[in-house]
């Protein structure tokens, strides 16, 4: 430990026995009173917990499940699913945790007796940058060595990757910048964690579909604060929310794809429900040139991974009707938004508003031709001002057009000798912007 840490940990032991009070401890270490004080209260309130004697059981099952991790457990993937295209760098999270389990309980024993409880306890409280985090870090750990099967595991990394979202925006609000990499730093490692608990227990056969689901909603409401957060920080720290952002999506889209295998309609109702967060942020941030074409852009970034969801209920043969009525339907709705804030917007936003309706308008059109094939109900047509119908409809054009050359292009890829497609990285054909820590700007 440092000298603050010692001196905390100090503390609170005399306070507890009775050989100081609060005040004396502070008056004790004027200079590092603004630091001491609101860590030394926090732990002095919260009660300790009674000593428990485990029962013959539960150590015959400790002692089991020890032995286990001591002899080997399989590593996972470094990544589940193999949707993930490397926009996130993966941590080794199961491998490094599994390479001795023993090992990690223990030091964590030794270091929480080392620190004292109250420390561990006043860590709580503290964020990426503060004295007391890697302790913070440390007990998470420990409580993830003694947590039950891997979707319980999964349910507390989840847990964890809230946290580091609450301190980004706890970072942001405090004016400490500086600290947001490894708040974010953390949160990766958090939602990996996630992800690869919940692949090893597919794995094992243990049905994961209300865990996807639970980190799919989790990561779009994570996706919502990290707008807060961004209005908040300066220029300087927009690159570290940018990742953070990217994170965010890629691990709804990777629960999403894994969810719409068992529950295409659920998968496809929160895939709409983000679109329109989306569409929520155009409409607060209207005088923003550069937020609206943010906004839009990553609305239509999750249109597209709607598609997948299409798909995956095509490919599976769950409820293909139910889902494209359903698309259809927000599709039509999108439309009118989307044709109500063209008339609200900068002139220099209204390009981008022309694109997004045109891609939607080309994807709405294929599926009403499907769902009229099927017999199946379609929507009415969304009310669009004719105007603003003259512009999306020169933008279709022109999308098409793009399209037609684009498809070209991979016939001439696919006869050059060898015949073989030139690619320059594994990625799935979908359109993602990947964040740019080299700028500031957001979701490009």
């Amino acid at each position: 430990m440092n000298k603050f840490e010692d001196i905390l940990a100090e503390c609170i032991d005399n306070v507890k026995v009775g050989k100081a009070s609060i005040e004396d401890c502070l008056g004790r270490y004027p200079s590092m009173r603004g630091q001491l004080e609101p860590l030394l209260r926090i732990a002095l309130e919260i009660r300790e917990p009674p000593d428990v004697e485990p029962s013959p059981s539960f150590k015959m099952k400790a002692r089991v499940r020890l032995m286990e991790q001591i002899h080997g457990r399989p590593a996972a993937r470094r990544w589940p699913w193999s949707r993930y295209d490397g926009q996130m760098k993966p941590v080794a999270y199961v491998k490094r945790f599994s390479m001795s389990m023993a090992g990690v309980i223990l030091a964590i024993v030794v270091a929480l007796s080392a620190v004292g409880v109250g420390t561990a306890y006043a860590s709580q409280a503290s964020l990426p940058g503060d004295t007391l985090y890697p302790i913070k870090l440390a007990t998470e750990q420990a409580g993830m060595a003694l947590v039950g099967d891997d979707i319980a595991r999964a349910e507390r990394a989840l847990s964890f990757a809230n946290k580091r979202v609450r301190e980004m925006e706890a970072l942001a609000e405090k004016g400490r910048p500086q600290d947001l990499d490894l708040a974010v730093e953390k949160y990766g490692y958090a939602l990996n964690m996630t992800l690869t608990e919940i692949e090893q227990a597919r794995n094992r056969g243990l049905a994961t579909q209300n865990v996807t689901a639970l980190v799919a909603e989790a990561t779009s409401r994570h996706f919502l604060v990290l707008d807060e957060v961004w209005d908040m920080v300066p220029d300087e720290a927009k690159a570290a929310i940018a990742q953070a952002a990217n994170v965010s999506e890629t691990g709804r889209e990777n629960a999403l794809a894994a969810l719409a295998k068992n529950n295409t309609v659920r998968a496809a109702e929160m895939n709409l429900a983000a679109m329109e967060g989306r569409l929520n942020r155009v409409r607060a941030r209207m005088g923003d040139v550069e937020e609206v074409e943010n906004a839009l852009q990553q609305f239509d970034t999750m249109s597209v991974f709607g598609e997948e969801i299409s798909q995956i209920a095509q490919e599976t043969g769950l409820n293909i009707t139910e889902v494209e009525e359903l698309v259809a339907e927000a599709t039509s709705r999108h439309l009118e938004v989307l044709a109500e804030v063209y008339d609200n917007v900068p002139e220099e936003a209204q390009p981008a508003v022309e694109r997004v309706m045109a891609n939607l308008m080309i994807r709405h059109q294929r599926r009403v031709q499907e769902l009229e094939q099927w017999g199946a109900n379609v929507p009415p047509s969304p009310v669009i001002p004719e105007r603003i119908q003259e512009r999306v409809q020169e933008r279709m054009q022109e999308q098409e057009k793009l399209q037609e050359q684009e498809s070209t292009h991979e016939q001439q890829m696919e006869g050059t000798p060898g015949g073989t497609t030139l690619q320059t990285t594994g990625v799935p054909a979908r359109a993602y912007h990947q964040y740019s820590p080299a700028t500031t700007q957001k979701y490009k």
